[in-house]
């Protein structure tokens, strides 16, 4: 297993693997004109996947980073999840009887705290937002994370951005990943080209 979280500004190998199966959930998001196709991956310690989101997977309102994050909480971590071991395949839609991280399994203490836990998503988190009444920075943080690694940062097409910057400033690592914001723009391109 590969701990990755040692340096929190570092980008490492894992952070890599699991920001591309982040742009991957996006893809399964169903195409919007009014919002991005993003994918979160929630990740502990070692890499193993505690849960997976991606917008509009539950509700047409739905946040890649939220859905992650629910998922999470329902399976009751961070005190307890299953999460699927590094490299096991790709990542799980979460659906009931899946098997797969968000589908109802407890999440075991081994998976560690939410300070020490990763958020990966494909677009930078959200800090303004009509659709809920929290945007995804602030559920963020309320959730105790400490680091997260995104592909791209939101730009001012449907909304300003600004969500990695107040993360930061309240003591978040944002780390970009500027190799992999070519694909996940790519899943967006409906919206970027007007």
């Amino acid at each position: 297993m590969t701990d990755f979280t040692g340096t929190a500004g570092t980008l490492t190998p894992a952070d890599i693997r699991l920001l591309g199966e982040a742009i991957e959930l996006s893809r399964r998001s169903p195409i919007s004109w009014r919002a991005y196709s993003v994918g979160a991956v929630l990740a502990a310690p070692d890499g193993s996947v505690i849960a997976t989101g991606y917008s509009r997977e539950r509700d047409p309102a739905d946040h890649a980073e939220e859905v992650a994050l629910a998922k999470a909480a329902e399976r009751g971590w961070p005190d307890g999840g299953q999460p699927r071991s590094p490299g096991s395949g790709s990542p799980g839609s979460g659906s009931p009887g899946s098997g797969s991280p968000g589908s109802g399994s407890p999440v075991p203490a081994s998976v560690g705290s939410a300070s020490q836990a990763t958020l990966y998503s494909s677009l930078e988190p959200c800090l303004h937002r009509s659709s809920r009444s929290r945007p995804c920075a602030e559920l963020i943080l309320a959730a105790g994370l400490r680091r997260v690694v995104i592909a791209w940062l939101e730009p001012p097409v449907l909304a300003p951005g600004g969500g990695a910057a107040w993360l930061r400033d309240r003591g978040v690592t944002v780390i970009e990943a500027p190799s992999l914001a070519g694909r996940a723009r790519a899943v967006n391109a409906h919206l970027l080209a007007v």
